[in-house]
């Protein structure tokens, strides 16, 4: 239980047994814009008032309004001075990030054996440096920051790539997702959570669309779905390349001597292009022809998006029972890594909405509903819902992104879709009325949440000019 339903729940306790009186109310309330409750800051009596105006409009009957000042001001000497002063605040990962060079990322199976194992270097700037990816049995990466060495052990063979041509990444600017987490880019769930048997801050990394854990000691992340973190120094020789005896070298490097490349590492590269020709085909509505470049990749290289675009292409062609196929294998590659892809239930959902299966498609979408209103006020959560519904997007620079005003309107256009509300809202309205708006989305997600899908809900337009810089 949070900080705020413990106080919320004492305050109704003792609402319910003393009962009301508005004289009392009153008077406390004087006493305590004169500053009566010495003992108390100024930002514990603001916090004060604030629950007690949340704890009397969130219920109906009249039960104490006195009772909750009252144990307001009891309580914020006891128990909110003393939880306010530890809470946890972003600002504090922003510093502890600023130190991290080096990370070390582990996936473990269900007997504890590690199954994706990684070591990063970031560099000043944020970006990987070096690199190492060992996926047993047979998958492992290093670069050593000039050449990517990919160790394929059931074929004996390594390939030697320029990072440019070639990179294996975990997360692309780590350093710059962090600062975002710690910015703007996290909302605190829960505070001092048990994680692998130590304390955590459980909070939503919105733009990767994850929960993660926060350490209170370090304040760095811990764990991330299904990975632990931690950023102890790697041991020597992490990041060399070693070829061993008998292994067969294909040297990819621009300016090396040609050498007879092996058929299937062919076709690896062959699934590359049709990936990328696939992306393309989609976004161009050529749906039939991105079925056939897609089938092709997950035929030789089961990527999650190249399944997840199969889905959307065979969603737009009517064929949805392939479609929740496809969807259904991206959510079971993320369910081994403990993690949740809310932007696959969101397109499930209406692939079953569309064959008139309501149960199974209420299912996904109120999996889908919690993180698609959070980013209302958070619209950094937006992005892997917007990256989904573009297959083009991960080429995109970032000024041709969606910018926050057009991920809001396309938000509030998949809310209107899936839950056939209609609050009013409107990109080139006033900011008043669209917080009413907003206000009014939370409100019945809060009270009600009842989905009606609804394909043919009227849209707002999402603007097509770009926010100026700020200065």
């Amino acid at each position: 239980m949070t900080i705020k339903e413990t106080v919320e729940e004492k305050l109704e306790k003792l609402g319910r047994a003393i009962g009301s009186d508005d004289s009392l109310v009153e008077n406390l309330m004087r006493r305590i814009d004169a500053g009566s409750v010495d003992e108390s800051p100024r930002a514990v009596r603001s916090n004060n008032k604030l629950i007690t105006g949340r704890f009397t409009m969130n219920y109906f009957w009249k039960i104490a309004a006195a009772a909750a000042i009252i144990a307001a001001v009891a309580l914020s000497i006891v128990v909110i001075d003393k939880l306010t002063s530890q809470a946890y605040a972003f600002v504090e990962t922003l510093e502890a990030v600023k130190d991290v060079q080096f990370i070390h990322i582990v996936s473990r199976d269900e007997a504890g054996r590690a199954k994706d194992e990684r070591w990063i270097e970031i560099g000043p700037d944020g970006f990987q440096v070096r690199y190492r990816q060992d996926n047993p049995p047979n998958f492992f990466v290093v670069e050593d920051g000039e050449t990517v060495s990919v160790y394929y052990k059931d074929k004996n063979t390594i390939v030697l790539y320029d990072p440019k041509d070639r990179q294996y990444q975990w997360i692309g600017n780590l350093g710059e997702w962090l600062k975002e987490l710690a910015g703007q880019g996290g909302i605190v769930i829960e505070e001092n959570v048990d994680y692998w048997g130590r304390k955590a801050h459980r909070v939503r990394w919105l733009k990767l669309n994850q929960e993660c854990y926060v350490d209170p000691e370090t304040k760095l992340p811990i764990g991330i779905g299904g990975y632990q973190i931690s950023y102890e120094t790697p041991p020597e020789g992490t990041f060399d390349i070693v070829i061993g005896t008998g292994v067969i070298v294909v040297d990819k490097r621009p300016g090396a001597e040609p050498t007879e490349e092996p058929e299937w590492l062919d076709t690896d590269e062959i699934a590359h292009n049709y990936f990328n020709n696939a992306r393309h085909a989609l976004a161009a509505g050529n749906y039939e022809e991105a079925v056939e470049l897609f089938a092709k990749v997950v035929e030789q290289d089961g990527r999650n998006w190249a399944w997840f675009w199969l889905g959307k292409a065979h969603y737009e062609l009517g064929e949805y029972d392939t479609a929740i196929y496809d969807f259904t294998k991206v959510i079971d590659m993320f369910a081994e890594h403990q993690s949740v892809p809310h932007y696959c239930n969101l397109a499930r959902g209406q692939a079953y909405a569309a064959k008139g299966m309501k149960d199974m498609a209420r299912h996904d979408l109120e999996a889908a509903l919690p993180p698609m209103i959070e980013t209302l006020r958070n619209i950094e959560g937006a992005t892997m819902f917007d990256y989904a519904d573009d297959p083009l997007y991960r080429s995109l620079p970032k000024e041709q992104r969606p910018n926050a005003q057009q991920s809001l309107a396309m938000m509030i256009n998949r809310l209107r879709i899936i839950t056939g509300q209609n609050f009013g809202y409107d990109p080139d309205g006033i900011a008043e009325e669209n917080e009413q708006a907003i206000a009014a989305w939370e409100e019945w997600y809060k009270n009600s949440g009842k989905i009606e899908f609804n394909p043919d809900a009227v849209l707002v337009p999402v603007p097509e000019t770009v926010e100026p810089a700020e200065e």
